[in-house]
């Protein structure tokens, strides 16, 4: 047994990493550049290009120039709409974390009542040692979700498969967050360049591939937006589920 948790941890360490890395920081940073090149191409800046084009030395540059762009939009999403809003969607930045509201928010329709209670009651059976009760009232009344934590640790720890799929859950967090940010973040850039010509006295206009290509960019936002919170609530469901299944028999 000891031995197959060593070979789940070191595949828990190794490749995953790899991907996690593409599809939380190299995917939004490389689409980034792809829809730079696009502005460019539409405001007549810049001529079409294909990737055959592009040589070994300038595709591994794209890539270092891709992470970090992945890096700075993970840092900008974890520090504004992970736990706020976008200003023009109109979210509460009051809106409780799934990783409470899947317990305690009787608004929430993902889990029945009953079902809610025995995740509650396991949760502090499991934490009796540390006033499970107190610490579950505590969080209900200020929102918090330090229990989360502690599951979510111990799982990881004891279950290597669970930390596995866990990093999947994680990666695709990270990819739409930033995606979302990704799109408004390319209007603003559209809009600058617009304006650097304007200054130059350049002639400026707007035309329906224009238009379309600005409102294609807000739609993606928000459906990237939609999906990020979509995917919070189904990694809040895994944890707790995965601890009922666990801990619950």
């Amino acid at each position: 047994m000891a031995k197959e948790n060593d070979i789940e941890s070191g595949k828990v360490g190794i490749i995953p990493d790899f991907f996690h890395d593409i599809i939380a920081y190299i995917i939004p940073g490389y689409t980034t550049l792809i829809l730079f090149a696009c502005n460019m191409y539409i405001i007549g800046m810049s001529k079409t290009f294909l990737v055959k084009d592009i040589d070994l030395k300038e595709y591994s540059l794209s890539l270092l120039v891709a992470y970090v762009i992945g890096r700075f939009f993970e840092q900008v999403g974890l520090m504004t709409i992970h736990h706020r809003k976008f200003p023009f969607f109109n979210v509460s930045s009051k809106t409780k974390s799934p990783k409470w509201s899947l317990i305690f928010d009787p608004a929430d329709i993902h889990y029945t009542e009953p079902f809610k209670k025995n995740v509650a009651n396991k949760i502090e059976k499991w934490l009796e040692k540390q006033d499970g009760t107190l610490l579950l009232s505590t969080c209900k009344d200020k929102g918090k979700d330090d229990y989360f934590n502690l599951i979510q640790f111990n799982l990881r720890e004891r279950f290597p498969s669970v930390a596995l799929y866990e990093k999947k859950q994680n990666a695709t967090i990270v990819l739409t967050r930033s995606l979302a940010i990704v799109f408004v973040f390319n209007i603003l850039i559209y809009f600058m360049v617009q304006f650097n010509l304007s200054l130059q006295s350049a002639e400026v206009a707007f035309s329906l591939p224009v238009t379309c290509w600005l409102i294609g960019n807000l739609a993606f936002s928000w459906l990237f937006y939609k999906r990020f919170q979509q995917d919070k609530i189904y990694h809040a469901m895994y944890i707790f589920e995965t601890f009922i299944a666990m801990y619950g028999l």
